[in-house]
């Protein structure tokens, strides 16, 4: 496959980059073979859950019904996106994990809506689409979680996490993701109200904001009590313009990489990749009619 015909398979996508950098070959299954995730994880839907109930909430439901926001956002992702079909891999009793998930929904959302700096914080962008060109003329698209202006005047830009891990801070200044939203919201173009205007923004602060650390402790730990939560949600950096043109050449070699039809090399994380039985599956060096013939055999024998 050339290089002209990986671009017109693939859409340039921070969810590409970053899947990228997590596996070559889990960015190959997903987005030039376009095979099907084999199932969904819980913890992914929570995350796209709250991501939508914190949008409403900064549109106008900041003293809505959490629970009920996040039902209905939930059912959304398990019923009527793009992937519903995909099954989900429930752990244990899906209707007991369901209301794990609202229980803590509710849980990090309140902790969000009692704290002054996100009460006093104006959202000038709440999941909003961007595009920005490029070098080489690629195309990228996207979308960003938060832009917000703080009281102090400050404007920040936020990328909200979920995931159970917090995220390595030593790795937040050199995060490309994070790079391609201050770059994109300086020398692209946000989708407003369906019009696309161009903010032509330097932000003061770019960064992750870690959802999980509104959790609160249940029991006793060194240094803390009951009722005390997780920690400081803000994980932040900051972008200079000369930042985000060292990030032009930088992405170039990223990009030259991603559309060059080599072996797509894996990582080490195979056990949680969606993608893990058509990896495995692959064979890479012997001829599919032979493979197929090993298949039939190791059948006749059980063994397949």
């Amino acid at each position: 496959m050339k290089k002209h015909e990986i671009l017109e398979i693939i859409e340039l996508r921070q969810s590409t980059l970053k899947m990228w950098q997590n596996c070559p070959l889990m960015y190959k299954a997903k987005f030039i073979d376009k095979v099907e995730p084999a199932f969904r994880y819980p913890g992914t839907i929570h995350g796209s859950a709250l991501h939508m109930v914190l949008a409403w909430m900064h549109e106008g439901e900041w003293h809505g019904d959490l629970r009920a926001l996040y039902t209905k956002a939930l059912n959304f992702y398990l019923y009527a996106c793009d992937e519903e079909h995909i099954p989900v891999r429930w752990k244990r009793d899906m209707a007991k994990e369901i209301e794990a998930l609202r229980v803590n929904a509710v849980e990090i959302l309140e902790n969000y809506r009692n704290k002054a700096y996100n009460q006093d914080a104006l959202a000038l962008f709440s999941e909003v689409k961007f595009r920005v060109k490029l070098p080489g003329d690629y195309l990228f698209t996207g979308t960003i979680d938060q832009v917000r202006k703080n009281p102090d005047g400050s404007i920040e830009l936020l990328d909200f996490k979920s995931s159970k891990m917090r995220p390595n801070r030593y790795a937040i200044p050199n995060d490309l993701q994070l790079t391609l939203y201050s770059y994109a919201i300086k020398f692209g173009e946000l989708l407003v109200d369906n019009i696309w205007v161009k903010p032509n923004m330097m932000v003061d602060s770019v960064g992750i904001y870690f959802l999980r650390a509104h959790e609160i402790y249940k029991r006793k730990v060194v240094g803390k009590e009951i009722g005390d939560e997780k920690g400081s949600p803000f994980m932040r950096t900051t972008k200079t313009i000369q930042d985000l043109r060292a990030f032009r050449t930088e992405i170039r070699h990223q990009l030259s990489a991603m559309v060059k039809p080599w072996y797509y090399p894996n990582t080490a994380s195979c056990a949680f990749c969606v993608y893990s039985e058509h990896c495995i599956a692959r064979n890479d060096t012997i001829p599919e009619k032979q493979a197929d013939q090993a298949k039939d055999l190791l059948a006749e024998l059980n063994m397949a």
